[in-house]
């Protein structure tokens, strides 16, 4: 069974962003088709404009049949339910819905009458044709006007069959008008573009009962298929050219924000990045991002860029220095033993001597090893969030101590942000080194300044010279090398009181040394 992690498919960012175009791009053109929006609009438009038709063609007709001698109760009774009230006020609102409406199969060939055309009709539905040819010529609709019983008296084609039998057509036969969608059928194949389109393969029929006296004398039959949406946008090609060059337009300006407010800071942090593993210094800063997130994470990463850098720099002497300190004594023990290995037969206070100094070398590493160590657990401590009250602590230091520590406390007790483990440690090494230089007093005076505490540490002994001030933080510089000091103690009190917020400096002195210590205090 393999654990080799799976591969995942990773996209470079003007690739993403490249997507995130072109579906800008698509959301005009998509809408279109997706929901149909507009091609529904041309249906209904269609639909308005047969109904328009049909109410004209239908009084033209009824004023047609008017100045013929009708038969009584010619037509068919109308439902009383569909008797007008007002007949000044008839209106027919489009029905379709192309979104929702179903599609009818196209429309069957009509069948043979079983019934003659009256004379009447007949003369009437003659008259009628001119104005329907005309009419066809201009609004391209397919026009039949039907008697009572179905028959087509009068339109652009199909004259003396029976249309009866269509659900629109029997409506229309009971008083209600009806309109349906039905497939198209064409000649021609539809173009690859316009096969997009639902309204390319259908077509619009309307039936309008037309009614005179209560009694409906004809229908008024009409169909026409809707513009197609594609020709339509045609139609407008001015206002789609404009909208086009807006959308594309648009996109421009995104993708250039795009890539200012994002690509560049992210490829500036990239370059960055590649440069800290080179371990190259770094001069220029990093640009400004405009989007908050982007310059919180660009300012975050020069902190971690110049946090790593000094480190490196810290590592890199502590190593040099680290050096040449391990270097003398392992020299020295290395010569010891290789002159008593060729000098069996020395003196046996020789050989003591040599044997002293082995072991004077080797306890001299100890320390040094021992000190590295509390050094490296000073660096990478995280301490927990601790307050201390400074005089309590004061006082247990001075205990601790047969030599004389005069302290000068204020009059009120302060509480410093730092574990009392760690700033105790810190005390005692100073005051050490104080006393191990010579001192006989050592004066501690501690002061609120703001929001910090400062402890200044202060003692009668030789003090520091000028040269010394500037390398008291080296690491391994000592001036008491003869006597056991490894020039650490000092470099461990910094890292524990970086590791807390606080901080330690060496200041000039008229007389003895003088340390500064500065703490956070509590709110």
């Amino acid at each position: 069974m393999s654990l080799e992690p799976q591969k995942r498919t990773v996209f470079r960012l003007h690739t993403v962003f490249g997507a995130i175009l072109l579906f800008v791009l698509l959301l005009p053109l998509s809408g279109a088709y997706l929901f149909r929006i507009y091609e529904n609009d041309l249906v209904r438009q269609t639909e308005s404009e047969l109904i328009a038709q049909a109410v004209y063609i239908a009084a033209t007709y009824k004023a047609l049949l008017q100045e013929e001698r009708l038969p009584g109760h010619y037509g068919l009774p109308v439902p009383e339910n569909k008797i007008e009230d007002d007949p000044e006020l008839r209106p027919v609102l489009p029905q379709l819905d192309l979104r929702h409406a179903r599609i009818l199969p196209p429309r069957e060939d009509g069948k043979q009458p079983d019934t003659a055309v009256q004379a009447f009709e007949h003369r009437a539905g003659k008259k009628l044709a001119p104005i329907l040819h005309e009419a066809q010529a201009h609004v391209l609709s397919s026009t039949r006007v039907l008697n009572p019983q179905g028959i087509v008296i009068s339109g652009t084609a199909e004259i003396g069959v029976s249309l009866a039998h269509p659900a629109e057509v029997q409506a229309a036969l009971k008083g209600n008008y009806s309109s349906v969608i039905r497939r198209r059928i064409s000649d021609e194949p539809p173009p690859p573009v316009a096969s997009l389109s639902r309204g390319t393969h259908i077509r619009v029929f309307t039936a309008m009962p037309v009614i005179l006296e209560n009694r409906l004398v004809a229908v008024v039959y009409l169909s026409r298929s809707p513009r197609n949406v594609l020709k339509a946008l045609y139609e407008e090609k001015d206002s789609v050219f404009w909208a086009g060059l807006f959308v594309l337009t648009l996109t421009g300006m995104i993708a250039w924000l795009l890539s200012q407010a994002i690509g560049k800071p992210l490829k500036a942090l990239n370059l960055r990045a590649q440069s800290l593993i080179r371990g190259e210094k770094q001069v220029k800063k990093l640009p400004t991002a405009r989007i908050a997130e982007l310059s919180e994470l660009m300012d975050n990463f020069e902190k971690m860029s110049a946090a790593i850098e000094t480190r490196s720099d810290y590592i890199r002497s502590l190593s040099m220095h680290l050096a040449h300190e391990f270097k003398t004594p392992l020299a020295s023990i290395q010569g010891a033993i290789e002159l008593m290995r060729d000098h069996k037969d020395m003196p046996p206070d020789q050989h003591t001597r040599f044997m002293e100094n082995i072991t004077h070398d080797t306890d001299r590493l100890k320390r040094m090893v021992t000190r590295l160590l509390e050094l490296a657990r000073a660096d990478v401590m995280q301490p927990a969030p601790e307050e201390t009250a400074i005089t309590p602590l004061l006082k247990d230091l001075r205990a601790q101590f047969p030599q004389k520590i005069i302290l000068n406390l204020p009059s009120e007790d302060i509480t410093a942000q730092i574990g009392a483990d760690i700033l105790e440690s810190v005390l005692t090494n100073v005051i050490e080194n104080s006393f191990q230089n010579g001192a006989k007093n050592v004066t501690i005076r501690p002061r609120a300044e703001q929001d910090s505490l400062i402890i200044d540490i202060t003692d009668d002994g030789p003090g520091i010279s000028a040269g010394n001030r500037d390398k008291i933080f080296t690491p391994f510089f000592t001036t008491r090398r003869e006597s056991g000091g490894t020039g650490l103690g000092l470099v461990i009190c910094r890292s524990l009181l970086s590791a807390s917020g606080a901080s330690i400096d060496v200041l000039p002195a008229a007389k003895g040394a003088h340390i500064r210590l500065r703490l956070a205090t509590t709110a």
